[in-house]
């Protein structure tokens, strides 16, 4: 955590946490600016009701990495890609049941339309997949030209060969995916995880793979993080699982530009203007309120 003249502004990373006692400790805070795109670190009711403006970094780059990461993710499922490496290192070859499967064809469910989300729909357009997508927040009508169909997550779960989710955290979000999802998803598909890992319920993904009501998994997010040792999810079976270290779609390019756009927001904000990339804007006349205060 940075801080900017001393209290009037705080450069956040996703790893400090900004709890209502926090902010309200901070006498002379202004504004609280995150150099990445998710913000659930910070209570933003709290910094609302107390006057101070919230800012994250949204970056081009920060899309495309991860819209390129869930791709990834994808194909290594598709292909087995750790299994037929792991029997090769084992000093095996592989064999008829090693073979991997096309995307081509496939059904990819994307739960969270959002910048991300419609970046890997674009995507995966060239590849022949087809597409559904459960978003309650999303205007249908512009986004129908990709050719997305629009389902409740009920049906997009018992249609989806691949469930990419690519959401915020929000009360109505959180566990979102638990037993009764799992168990409504087809036995060969897949779940891809870049968003948050509070949105599935991990004991129950953990029984979902173990006893077969889905083909695996690959998670980049976790509701503790660092993940535990003795993390259940670490006793998946490989051949099924990937597990990345919530790294795995930052690139450098991507933080150059967050930062950038930190730095800016940072700067506007200390001159008394409205940053571009503000989260609350209902805070505006408060912040008004309390800048002219200090």
């Amino acid at each position: 955590m940075a801080l900017c003249q001393d209290v009037d502004a705080i450069l956040a990373s996703h790893r400090d946490c900004l709890t209502r006692r926090v902010l309200e400790a901070a006498k002379r805070l202004q504004l609280v600016v995150y150099s990445i795109t998710g913000v659930d670190q910070v209570d933003l009711i709290a910094a609302t009701e107390l006057g101070i403006l919230v800012c994250n970094s949204p970056s081009t780059e920060n899309v495309i990495g991860m819209a390129e990461a869930t791709i990834a993710l994808m194909l290594a499922l598709a292909k087995r890609l750790k299994q037929n490496e792991n029997l090769l290192r084992q000093g095996r070859w592989g064999h008829g049941e090693d073979r991997g499967d096309l995307l081509f064809g496939k059904t990819v469910g994307i739960i969270g339309l959002g910048r991300i989300g419609r970046a890997v729909a674009h995507r995966l357009v060239p590849w022949g997949a087809q597409f559904l997508a459960y978003d309650p927040y999303v205007n249908h009508e512009q986004v129908k030209k990709m050719g997305v169909g629009f389902v409740d997550l009920e049906m997009l779960l018992r249609e989806s060969d691949f469930v990419s989710v690519h959401v915020v955290v929000k009360p109505e979000t959180r566990s979102l995916l638990g037993e009764q999802e799992f168990r409504m998803m087809k036995p060969t598909a897949y779940l891809i995880n870049t968003s948050r890992g509070e949105v599935i319920h991990e004991p129950a993904l953990v029984r979902a793979i173990e006893e077969g009501w889905i083909a695996g998994a690959a998670l980049d997010v976790f509701r503790q993080e660092p993940l535990p040792i003795d993390s259940p999810l670490r006793r998946l079976d490989p051949k099924q699982v990937i597990l990345t270290p919530h790294k795995i779609g930052h690139t450098e390019a991507a933080s150059r530009a967050n930062h950038q756009l930190a730095v800016e927001s940072l700067l506007k904000g200390l001159r008394g203007e409205i940053p571009d990339y503000t989260v609350n804007r209902e805070v505006i006349p408060g912040w008004q309120a309390r800048i002219a205060r200090l």
